[in-house]
């Protein structure tokens, strides 16, 4: 038992229970508690009636407050044992029998006496003089200070470390940055380049072209000029004397049968002396014939270029739009009863008849369709869908709420943006519908949605095409990708709707 306990206790009852302190002026209220005049008072202040205590809360009905001059008396006494207990402390000596400090408690962990080691309190204690224990605690402090020191060098290497590798990940991740950002500069560089090299192109082919064309159409102006004449000077002869219409009509007839021959070989209606012909009106002689060169050749040579153009473009694009690839599944809660989902949940196709599901408010029973689990609410996306060989589907996305239950009218305020394949016919759901002519019919469909831009595109994966594009469209607040694998149609149509995986895929 420690020797400065009474004085503890007696410092306690001193104390007052609000500022934790001697009591200064105290005071008890009716309870009978008592409190520094200073501390109640504030406690109490602004209180006009029921004045409860601060320890016991009990309510007093006015500011009753008696002086204790006794426990003043008692504070005053305290605080004399407080400074003989410090002035023993400091001289080591015990403050209850002013003995020396030889001996240590091991139990009550403090330095006694050796009257206090015979005590009650202490007898049954282990003691060790005071020498051996500061020994004994010495050695165990030694142990404590070096495993302490071990741990902070240990902590230092790891901080060490971790400093070392912050620095190594900061530096790593801005060189990803800096990469990043150089590889869409040079993408951007090319895509520019690409665009300035294709309408380059396509201007030169659109001069040459038209250069030709107003070439054409210069030589049938000519040749018009020279048929007027013909004309003309016919209409001249037919009105001549008899006499002078049979003067030399070898000439006439050899020139009309001339440019008859000449009309059926594909030349000019003008014979050998009419090229060299020249009229004020274009000012140039019209010394060139007109060939096949001006003719269908050349449009379907340009026609081919510019299709290449285009194909080149749209295969940019369609490789722009598979940088948003993500991961699509289907949501079975949504499926008609009659589809049947495969367990990964990435391909549909169509049952022989209804499976036995609960028919919940999220299932379409109305329509062969089934919802992708992904909700679209924002940013760009891009997936593909495998077709196949099916000869009728429909894909697509539509508004979350779209009506599962019943009919979806074209005018309904939940809008759907499908493209299918049915009867032969590839069609946009556009009002009125569009008719699509894919260079090659596609076996995988990709789609690219860009909902702040209110964007939607089909690709044909199979050659890179652009299929359809809904553009300035006002999403609604989530969309859900929908799939459709529709009829089997006497079993031609009975391969399924499967989801790729675009990662790696070119």
């Amino acid at each position: 038992m420690a020797a400065a306990a009474p004085v503890q206790s007696l410092k306690e009852e001193a104390t007052c229970f609000i500022c934790m302190e001697y009591f200064v002026d105290p005071v008890s209220v009716e309870c009978g508690h008592t409190f520094c005049l200073s501390c109640i008072t504030r406690s109490w202040e602004g209180l006009q009636a029921d004045f409860p205590c601060p320890q016991c809360r009990e309510i007093s009905q006015n500011k009753s407050l008696r002086p204790n001059r006794h426990l003043a008396h008692v504070v005053k006494i305290s605080k004399q044992f407080q400074a003989l207990s410090a002035t023993l402390h400091e001289a080591n000596l015990c403050r209850e029998h002013e003995e020396k400090l030889k001996l240590f408690c091991e139990d009550d962990q403090e330095p006694i006496c050796v009257v206090c080691s015979v005590s009650r309190d202490h007898r049954p204690h282990r003691v060790l003089p005071i020498r051996e224990a500061v020994q004994e605690y010495k050695e165990k402090f030694t142990s404590y200070l070096d495993w302490s020191k071990k741990e902070l060098e240990d902590t230092l290497e790891l901080l060490r470390k971790e400093e070392t590798k912050l620095t190594q990940v900061e530096a790593k991740f801005k060189s990803q940055r800096e990469q990043i950002t150089n590889e869409f500069e040079k993408l951007q560089q090319f895509l520019e380049q690409e665009k300035c090299s294709h309408l380059s192109n396509l201007e030169e082919q659109e001069k040459k072209r038209l250069q030709r064309i107003k070439e054409t159409v210069t030589k049938f102006e000519k040749q018009q000029f020279v048929l007027r004449s013909w004309i003309t000077e016919i209409e001249l002869k037919c009105q001549q004397q008899d006499m002078e219409i049979l003067k030399d009509p070898k000439t006439v007839l050899s020139r009309y049968e001339n440019m008859k021959t000449r009309k059926a070989d594909g030349d000019t209606l003008m014979d050998k002396k009419d090229e060299t012909v020249k009229d004020e009106e274009y000012g140039e002689e019209y010394g060139e014939e007109y060939g096949e060169e001006y003719g269908e050749e050349y449009d379907e040579e340009y026609d081919e270029e510019v299709d290449l153009q285009l194909k080149i473009i749209e295969s940019l694009d369609w490789r722009w739009a598979r940088r948003f690839a993500v991961a699509m599944t289907l949501d079975p809660d949504t499926a008609h009863r009659n589809l049947i989902l495969s367990e990964d949940g990435r391909s549909v196709s169509r049952g022989d008849r209804y499976q036995d599901l609960p028919d919940t408010p999220q299932r379409f029973t109305n329509y062969l369709m089934v919802l992708g689990r992904e909700r679209l609410s924002s940013g760009r996306h891009y997936w593909e869908v495998e077709v196949g060989d099916k000869t009728d589907w429909e894909l697509g996305v539509c508004d979350e709420a779209v009506n599962r239950k019943g009919v979806i009218p074209p005018t309904s305020e939940v809008e759907v943006w499908v493209v299918g394949l049915t009867d032969s016919i590839y069609i946009a759901g556009t009002s009125p519908s569009t008719l699509l002519t894919p260079r090659v019919c596609p076996r995988a469909v990709g789609f690219f949605l860009d909902y702040e831009a209110g964007r939607l595109s089909w690709y044909n994966v199979d050659d890179r095409s652009l299929l359809f594009t809904f553009s300035g469209a006002s999403f609604p607040p989530t969309l859900r990708p929908f799939f459709s694998p529709g009829p089997n149609d006497g079993g031609e149509n009975q391969g399924a709707l499967r989801i790729w995986t675009v990662t790696g895929r070119e």
